[in-house]
């Protein structure tokens, strides 16, 4: 292909398409990947913390009054508390408390007010962070809004490259020749999702706007992010004078009082500041996991008296719109069905990355260049080594010593040594063997996980009741479909249908 573009708009287009592509498509894998599996980052993170399964269910009422009695044995004199309730995907009582002395926090079993001490682990956060910010802090935010851009890029540029756009979804010849069956795959995974990838690439650019666009919060706040946050952001009322010390009103009636303007069983935290004095408040906030809007509405009360000071579940329009957007890609909204549509359409996007990257090598004359059996090197570096990644990630969960202190960076070392390794056998191994060895590679490691999880579980009696929980099958389901997948990538992907490199 041409460097530089020529001829009619849908030639320049492709031209466009074509090198926008490639070029961002080897990060945007990585990114679409990590994303779906960020869909049910809580459930990872309920798996990846087995020591959760011992907790059981219990009312509102008393999780709230477990918390408070716990508190003020623990941190009767710690300047806050906030109290994070249990609910279907986070089963366990989330504390945590501030002051002069330090910061602390605690997981409580809701059912018996048992402390649980779960491993230490990032869990599905970890995923979440790479997603947004490659795991690299700023540069990696920066390069993932790229990603994002020229995807958008790319979307809009294949939409004016193909006539047949809807035709060509029902075409698929997976016998015909390398170039036509990969193109074919490439445009049945790119018709039916698009209105979802153009949602889900906008949307991305919108969360992280300031990132991208700092200049308005550096003209207006002279690049003052507190100031910015004080003004657009609704703050709860201020505290006056300690005063003396009063009892509080229960946690449980606090919630009851705040649920009246929130709705019922529609709070979902609880930040008492300054607990056990005349002046403190309890800030009652409500879980926005049933609705677009990703901004939580807030009660603010009197903790002496659960007199309600300030309400605040109306907005100015911006903030509705950006919350809004953010809502629509972050999908907690979503209900098991929509998640899973969620999750299914993420990983069409991947496979959409992933057959246009192969494409572009599939063409003899890009096959037959030292640009393109680099890039054929690239392809399989940057398409097996996320999956095997994430692969190795949930295994070393299992196998990395996870009692001892220091899991996390172990978990997130063998990340990236997996990915490291994919790229070393990209590098060194002959190009014809590539695809089937790293696709294979990733399906022994997903298959790995299930025994991984039966042996390290299985040998501990207060553990091992996490094996029966229907989350534990679904995880092994998932992992089981992951390596039927490679698998079939792997014979799909055989030598004479792919360049030598």
């Amino acid at each position: 292909m041409s460097p530089f573009p020529e001829g009619s708009l849908r030639q320049r287009m492709a031209w466009l398409h074509t090198w926008v592509g490639l070029l961002f498509g080897w990060i945007a894998f990585a990114v679409f990947l990590t994303g779906a599996l960020s869909v049910y980052a809580p459930e990872l993170s309920r798996w990846m913390t087995p020591e959760s399964a011992a907790a059981g269910p219990a009312s509102r009422s008393q999780a709230l009054a477990m918390a408070q009695d716990w508190l003020e044995r623990h941190a009767r004199n710690a300047a806050s508390w906030r109290v994070e309730l249990p609910d279907a995907r986070h089963p366990l009582l989330a504390l945590s408390w501030h002051g002069e002395g330090g910061e602390g926090g605690a997981m409580l079993d809701p059912a018996s007010g048992r402390e649980i001490a779960p491993r230490d682990t990032e869990g599905g956060e970890f995923l979440v962070e790479f997603h947004y910010s490659l795991h690299a802090g700023q540069a990696g935010i920066w390069l993932v809004g790229a990603c994002s851009l020229a995807l958008l890029v790319t979307l809009v540029s294949g939409v004016i490259v193909h006539r047949r756009l809807f035709a060509d979804f029902f075409t698929f010849r997976p016998r015909a020749s390398p170039g036509r069956a990969w193109l074919d795959a490439h445009n049945a995974l790119s018709v039916l999702p698009l209105p979802f990838h153009c949602m889900i690439v906008l949307t991305a650019l919108s969360t992280l706007l300031l990132a991208y666009l700092p200049a308005g919060m550096h003209s207006r706040y002279g690049g003052d992010v507190a100031a910015m946050v004080a003004e657009v952001f609704p703050r709860p009322p201020p505290l006056s004078a300690p005063g003396l010390a009063a009892a509080m009103v229960p946690l449980a009636s606090l919630a009851r009082r705040a649920e009246s303007v929130l709705g019922e069983g529609k709070v979902a935290a609880i930040e008492i500041r300054r607990p056990g004095t005349q002046a403190s408040i309890a800030d009652a906030w409500r879980g926005f996991d049933d609705r677009l809007l990703a901004f939580p509405d807030r009660v603010s009360l009197r903790a002496s008296t659960a007199e309600i000071l300030d309400v605040r579940t109306e907005y100015p329009g911006s903030l509705r719109l950006i919350r809004t957007l953010g809502g629509l890609h972050y999908g907690y909204y979503a209900a098991p069905l929509l998640r899973a549509l969620y999750f299914l359409l993420a990983l069409s996007g991947a496979a959409m990355i992933a057959t246009g990257l192969v494409l572009y090598v599939a063409r003899p004359a890009a096959a037959a260049s030292p640009f393109g059996r680099a890039a054929h090197r690239l392809n399989v570096a940057m398409v097996c080594g996320p999956v095997c990644a994430c692969a190795a990630y949930l295994l070393a969960n299992r196998l990395a010593w996870p009692a001892s202190p220091g899991l996390h960076e172990r978990e997130v070392a063998a990340f990236f040594l997996a990915w490291g390794a994919c790229g070393l056998h990209a590098l060194m191994r002959g190009g014809r063997r590539l695809w089937p060895e790293q696709w294979c590679a990733a399906a022994l490691l997903w298959l790995a996980v299930m025994p991984a999880d039966l042996l390290a579980l299985a040998g501990d009696a207060e553990l091992r009741p996490a094996l029966a929980a229907p989350l534990h099958w679904a995880v092994w389901a998932g992992c089981a479909a992951a390596a039927l997948a490679c698998r079939y990538a792997a014979r799909r992907c055989r030598p004479a249908r792919l360049p030598t490199g």
